[in-house]
């Protein structure tokens, strides 16, 4: 393919993005659904604009280590700081509970050992930008429960990298493999420890920063280096990306730099939704809808349901936690790095990562259901009502949902509960 045809359907393919991502936000729904519309539209599944694997993949890579960049920025380690027992310990049990049973499975099924682990990772993860655009349209990114379930993402952000070991090594855990695990988990751990610090560090840079003009491309310099310099260590670009976010958003400069990125951090944002339908392949979807549709099914109920237990444990109110259960409950980008992974390890064959990707875009694609359910239960809990039956009913009865939501906004109106 020649270049005129490249930038002719890389025009095409942005300038549909926009116009799908402006026709749900018209709709108010989650402009990342447009993205994805796009992505499976001009991608093998529809017109075949772009078709390569090879284009795909690239696609696909650009847009996880942009988007672990964008999330790295966001992440506040002060906050997470303050409340870490809560996030830490919710992320241990999940993982643990998930791969334990991912083990029992394997044993009692004689499944392979590692595709059950695999499984038992990606269910453990959420999706961090899907969430909070969630939490935004809700009005919970600045409560308590948005404080909690942000800070289960930046649990759950750290450990996708012992994950992406143990999966990128797959039988063959050897010394190295250890000693990259090792590394891995000291160079966060002393980042986290470093940015927590209460006198924020100033970059050595600074001054060249003072340039708004610079200030973009500097930023994502950094974020290719430190991708680069990972990489040589053995790790994945993607979390080198994440690293590189996470160093650069809590320094004292963290605001001017948001501030300066912001106009294309939704680009970024694109770039990888995009690249999620690109992946997508709807004749697999056609052609095995009733195993998708049971497995995604069957995934979003478990998550719901032991993530709302595992609220439970730290004496969170059944409303509450049911509400960061249903928030929690969406598969995440980690997903696709993690098929990928397992993929190149042979873990997986391309039947396993087409069903990954398949059910990890729909489940994306029902940011809706996911915002509804929340607003329902996050209704249930301003009026107090945290009974089991209450809880059913506001899930299952439209009814019941909207007499819960009439009383809710009495009690705004009144300034009950404020």
């Amino acid at each position: 393919m020649n270049n005129e045809y490249v930038f002719a359907h890389l025009t095409v393919i942005v300038l549909v993005a926009a116009l799908s991502g402006l026709l749900l936000a018209r709709l108010k729904q989650p402009v990342m659904i447009g993205y994805i519309l796009a992505g499976v539209m001009f991608g093998p599944s529809g017109f075949g604009f772009i078709s390569s694997q090879v284009q795909i993949q690239f696609y696909s890579e650009l847009g996880i280590l942009l988007l672990l960049f964008v999330i790295g920025m966001e992440l506040n380690i002060g906050s997470f700081m303050k409340m870490w027992k809560i996030p830490t310990l919710f992320t241990i049990i999940q993982v643990v509970a998930n791969a334990a049973i991912a083990v029992l499975i394997s044993l009692l099924f004689d499944c392979p050992l590692f595709v059950s682990l695999l499984v038992a990772f990606i269910v453990s993860l959420s999706s961090t930008a899907a969430i909070v655009k969630v939490l935004e349209y809700i009005g919970e990114l600045r409560t308590d429960v948005g404080h909690i379930t942000i800070g289960i993402l930046v649990a759950q952000d750290i450990a996708i990298v012992p994950m992406m070991l143990i999966i990128k090594k797959c039988g063959s855990i050897d010394g190295s493999v250890i000693i990259n695990l090792i590394l891995a988990i000291v160079l966060v751990v002393l980042l986290i420890r470093y940015l927590g610090r209460r006198d924020k560090m100033v970059l050595p840079v600074r001054h060249l920063l003072q340039n708004n003009e610079l200030t973009p491309v500097i930023t994502l310099a950094f974020c290719f280096t430190a991708s680069a310099i990972v990489v040589l260590l053995g790790l994945s670009e993607a979390y080198g990306a994440f690293l590189a976010g996470l160093f650069i958003g809590n320094t004292q400069d963290r605001q001017n730099i948001l501030n300066s990125i912001k106009p294309i951090q939704n680009v970024l944002l694109m770039t990888f939704f995009l690249s999620v339908g690109l992946m997508f392949d709807m004749k697999f979807l056609i052609e095995n809808w009733l195993v998708v549709i049971l497995t995604l099914t069957g995934i979003t109920a478990w998550k719901i349901i032991s993530n709302t237990v595992t609220m439970r444990l730290f004496s969170i109110e059944l409303a509450k936690a049911a509400s960061i259960g249903i928030v929690l409950a969406q598969l995440g980008e980690f997903s696709l790095i993690l098929a990928n992974v397992a993929t190149q390890s042979q873990i997986i064959d391309g039947f396993g990562q087409k069903m990954i990707v398949c059910i990890t875009a729909l489940s994306l694609s029902m940011s809706p259901v996911f915002i509804a359910y929340s607003t329902r239960t996050k209704d249930l809990s301003f009026v107090g009502d945290n009974s089991p039956t209450s809880l059913f009913k506001i899930l299952f009865s439209r009814d019941f949902a909207k007499t819960v939501r009439i009383l809710s906004l009495k009690h705004k109106g009144s300034g009950v509960g404020t």
